[in-house]
């Protein structure tokens, strides 16, 4: 089967991944050379986890995704993926707390739960409020971006850089299959999901001489709930410098074409008091900015889906800002719609018709099996 693959970011190339492993011709199309940082699939870290407080159904998921990741590792070389942990935390209501205590108690999940004073004695690196509660999701850490896609494109026979696709049904005339994994530039080809894309600023802060606290053997990766400054993800320093804190959406609308890539003081400031006020050992010097975009469904859940009157086309994204862990799942999901017509795994969760319009149809719980 000759499969068009369209986006080579993290999950286009994870789709051509699985399809060139399980036996499909495949060509894998990116308008730039990846692995780049003019789309979503950059930034030097991103965190995996498992206790998902976004819904107990992405958990069968990340337990196929980790031994995808090794595999990948094994077959490459390229030290992909760094085991930390993962610290939630918040106050007991919130959603982190909450919606990670959750999965871990419906897939029996190992976590532990943290009261304020033990997280204060355990993890120097954090300011702890009376109150605070952590959760530490036992089987989390982070991967390295630009270093995966370059590893899964590796993998690939026949990548075309450089070269945008405008239209899917010019590539059917040649292709038995399409996966459309463009990510921001979703909307040119695909107008039955409703987008919006939301532009992200990563920051990397320096650190205090001595800090040794914020190492990845101490340090793990962290995302902090406030009603201040609503969602703070953190990682340890990878470069023995600088530690790595954005916030989790609180974006801008833009469009990819009008991206703007400066980052100004004004932007800054949010996480600079956070920093201040949450971290300890890291100090409000901002050696790096890096912008990047989240491709936001209106629930942030994801689409993965058949196009609604052509199951020769498969749609991955949008993925709302926190799907670059799931790729390889996602990639192999992809296989499955492409090679078998239906998958095993549950993606009821991401059928395009709960964005229901007389467009999309919903009979499509044969392939969500």
């Amino acid at each position: 089967m000759r499969v068009a693959v369209l986006g080579g970011g993290v999950m286009g190339a994870a789709a051509a991944w699985r399809l060139t492993k399980r036996g499909a011709e495949v060509v894998c199309y990116d308008r730039f050379s990846p692995p780049h940082a003019l789309g979503s699939s950059h930034g030097e870290s991103r965190i995996i986890r498992t206790a998902y407080f976004e819904g107990p159904w992405y958990v069968p998921l990340l337990q196929e995704v980790f031994p995808l990741w090794r595999e990948l590792d094994a077959a490459t070389g390229a030290d992909l993926l760094t085991m930390t942990g993962a610290l939630m935390l918040g106050t007991p209501a919130s959603e982190a707390v909450r919606g990670a205590i959750s999965s871990a108690e419906t897939h029996s999940l190992r976590v532990e739960v943290i009261e304020s004073g033990e997280l204060r004695r355990r993890y120097r690196g954090h300011v702890v409020r009376d109150g605070d509660l952590g959760v530490l999701d036992l089987q989390a850490g982070f991967l390295r971006p630009e270093a995966a896609v370059g590893a899964l494109l590796s993998q690939v026979p026949h990548v075309e850089r450089n070269t945008a696709i405008t239209s899917i049904a010019d590539l059917l005339s040649n292709f038995d299959a399409v996966v459309v994994a463009t990510g921001p530039w979703m909307s040119e080809l695909i107008d039955w999901i409703p987008l919006e894309v939301e532009r992200q600023v990563m920051t990397w802060f320096a650190i205090e001489p001595g800090a040794d606290w914020l190492r990845p053997d101490s340090f793990p990766v962290f995302i902090r709930q406030s009603d201040e400054i609503g969602d703070v993800y953190g990682l340890p320093t990878l470069d023995g410098s600088s530690v790595k804190v954005a916030r989790h959406h609180e974006g801008a609308p833009t469009a990819p074409e009008r991206l703007h890539r400066e980052v100004d003081d004004e932007e800054l400031e949010p996480l600079r008091r956070f920093v201040g006020e949450y971290l300890r050992g890291v100090t409000t010097q901002v050696t790096r900015t890096v912008v990047c975009m989240y491709t936001n469904t209106p629930d942030e859940h994801f689409v993965i889906d058949f196009a609604p009157h052509d199951r020769r086309v498969v749609v991955l994204s949008a993925c709302s800002g926190h799907g670059f862990k799931f790729a390889p799942v996602i990639g192999d999901i992809a296989a499955d719609l492409v090679l078998e017509g239906e998958t095993r795994r549950d993606i009821s969760h991401f059928a395009a018709a709960r964005f229901a319009t007389s467009q999309v149809p919903h009979d499509h719980d044969s392939h969500h099996q």
